[in-house]
């Protein structure tokens, strides 16, 4: 179910982590569908941990195509918006509400689109995250 944390259903396995590249012809379905895969991993590694932690967690890694720039998109220091380039944000606004840090701590607030608060606490021996 999005938006909680759903521990009987989280895949765990002991395999190492790969990935590969397409190497065979594609339909054109097939093709777009690898372009929105890829776009998505892309998606969340161009994030902030903690933010691609929750997405994650939460299962609101969804991804759609943009038109035009999202809100809060920053020209100076994201770079110029150009509607010509094929690109993809995030389908559920996720919004960093507060951060705070203090010594050997960082607290964080994020705002998950209409299911509530989530907070994250990040020490060198732990972190805690919780709906709040």
């Amino acid at each position: 179910m999005p938006s909680i944390i759903d521990p009987e259903t989280m895949h765990v396995d002991d395999l190492p982590a790969i990935w590969s590249p397409i190497q065979w012809e594609l339909s054109e379905e097939e093709r777009v569908q690898e372009i929105e895969t890829q776009a998505t991993a892309s998606l969340l590694w161009g994030m902030d941990a903690p933010e691609a932690i929750l997405r994650l967690l939460l299962s609101e890694e969804g991804i759609q195509r943009l038109y035009e720039s999202p809100e809060g998109y920053d020209e100076e220091v994201q770079g110029e918006w150009s509607e010509e380039y094929l690109t993809f944000g995030s389908k559920r606004a996720i919004k960093l509400d507060s951060v705070a840090r203090e010594n050997e701590a960082l607290h964080l607030v994020y705002k998950v689109g209409d299911m509530g608060y989530w907070q994250f606490e990040i020490t060198p021996e732990r972190v805690v995250i919780e709906r709040i």
